[in-house]
């Protein structure tokens, strides 16, 4: 059941990746800081007594913020979608930090013992402290019992115990975001935003500017982005400041892993690919982890893996192609010899 969970959450993060590699076709890394950033802000809110519901929409509105700064550097500076999104992922490392005032943030009703690194305290200590075998710890030991006595934290939407109670509220929230994104992309600015990814220019026909369709589209994108964040933060029970690092990798994988299972269908089915192949990835995650010591296989070599199997696909994609371009020369070869000799 876990695994359902877990793949419903990137199933989210992957259809933010869908709308703006596919879509869009906008390369986007601003997913690796909007997912961290969701989830920062969201158990933020939830430990400051916001409602559950009220502190995923708001690490969803952020998560959609950055993904507008990188489509105004991107269109408005004229720089290079990707080195936009490096741009505003790096940025957002020292919001993550500001937010949570520190690199992680645990959620008392989940957590129980977390050990963190105050950003104050390791910005105030001497820098060249331990250099000479004097070490100048700052760590701080934050014990669940002690945060949970605050009257001011809010009742997460997530269960310890694992119950069916967690399948269902991300099953309501999956679905909700998928014929919600699909009801959209058959609108017309929908149909507008879906041609814009072959043919930019031609948007300009319909009266639309073009940034309007790239900033739009980067909010949608990574606002889901910031929803999945805030998702996976209040069901693992923290945040943490680098917990977004390889999500593109990630979502770039699901997205593929589900177009391989279920092929490019009608935008309703191709919407709901995503999340079929992050169950699956997080199907083969799990039986990798669980078996893969017998080969020698690390939990730290599953990005690796990752990246191998995009690399490998965009190969025999690419074979693909070319064997279609040859067969197709080859037919009207034949087909214009016959025609001749007749």
């Amino acid at each position: 059941m876990a695994i359902i969970e877990q793949g419903m959450i990137m199933g989210i993060m992957a259809l933010g990746v869908f709308l703006s590699f596919r879509v869009l076709n906008m390369p986007d890394l601003t997913v690796d800081g909007s997912f961290a950033l969701g989830g920062a802000v969201s158990v933020s809110l939830l430990i400051s007594g916001t409602p559950a519901i009220t502190a995923l929409l708001s690490g969803a509105i952020f998560g959609g913020l950055a993904g507008m700064i990188t489509a105004l550097i991107h269109r408005k500076l004229k720089v290079n979608s990707l080195l936009a999104g490096i741009l505003v992922m790096t940025m957002i490392y020292s919001v993550n930090l500001r937010i949570m005032n520190g690199p992680n943030i645990p959620i008392p009703s989940i957590s129980t013992t977390n050990t963190m690194k105050s950003y104050e305290d390791m910005t105030d200590s001497d820098p060249l402290a331990g250099l000479f075998g004097e070490s100048d710890s700052t760590e701080k030991s934050i014990k669940n019992s002690e945060v949970s006595k605050s009257k001011n934290v809010s009742k997460n939407i997530f269960s310890n115990s694992g119950s069916s109670n967690n399948l269902i509220i991300l099953l309501v929230f999956t679905l909700i975001v998928v014929i919600l994104l699909g009801i959209f992309l058959r609108t017309d600015l929908g149909m507008v935003m879906r041609g814009f990814g072959s043919n930019p220019n031609g948007v300009q026909s319909f009266g639309i500017p073009k940034t309007f369709i790239a900033v739009l589209g980067l909010v949608i994108a990574n606002a889901l982005v910031g929803l999945s964040g805030g998702l996976f933060a209040l069901y693992s029970g923290f945040s943490d400041v680098t917990m977004g690092q390889g999500m593109i990798v990630t979502g770039l994988a699901i997205v593929m892993l589900g177009e391989i299972v279920s092929g490019r269908r009608k935008i309703l089915f191709g919407l709901l690919a995503p999340v079929l192949g992050a169950i699956i990835y997080q199907a083969i995650l799990a039986l990798v982890m669980r078996y893969g010591y017998r080969i020698g296989f690390r939990s730290s070599d599953m990005k690796l893996l990752t990246a191998l199997f995009i690399v490998g696909m965009i190969g025999v994609s690419l074979i693909s192609k070319k064997r279609k371009a040859t067969f197709k020369l080859e037919v009207r070869r034949l087909w214009s010899n016959s025609k001749t000799s007749v």
